[in-house]
């Protein structure tokens, strides 16, 4: 069984791309670099379907805040990747937002918790 030219080819790259674009993000981000990931995904569609699903979540406005809130029985068990819903009078928190933990920092001696969510 002989391979073809084509398969050759495909066989010989050591490593295979995919991309996502939204060119309105483009617009509106100018200076938005281009990501790379790299990944243990071998089928193309799988690849394919990731890259569009990090682009749905990195393509929309996000921001970051640290919060520090008492160590209590409610918040003693919040880790990074949980989801929290944060309300505020300020920064159209006002109808609440749910973020995602993204880095924690437990102060038991003062009885804090500083959390960093993104969402």
């Amino acid at each position: 069984m002989s391979v073809t030219d084509a398969r050759r080819g495909f066989l010989a790259k050591t490593r295979r791309e995919v991309s996502d674009t939204d060119a309105s993000v483009q617009t509106k981000h100018l200076h938005a670099p281009q990501v790379t990931y790299d990944t243990l995904l071998t089928i193309e569609a799988n690849a394919q379907a990731e890259a569009t699903r990090r682009q749905a979540l990195h393509g929309v406005d996000r921001v970051r805040y640290e919060l520090v809130v008492p160590l209590d029985s409610d918040t003693v068990t919040v880790d990074i990747g949980n989801t929290v819903q944060l309300t505020h009078s300020r920064y159209s928190l006002s109808g609440g937002k749910k973020f995602i933990v993204v880095g924690l920092d437990t102060d038991a001696k003062n009885e804090r918790l500083t959390l960093v969510v993104w969402g």
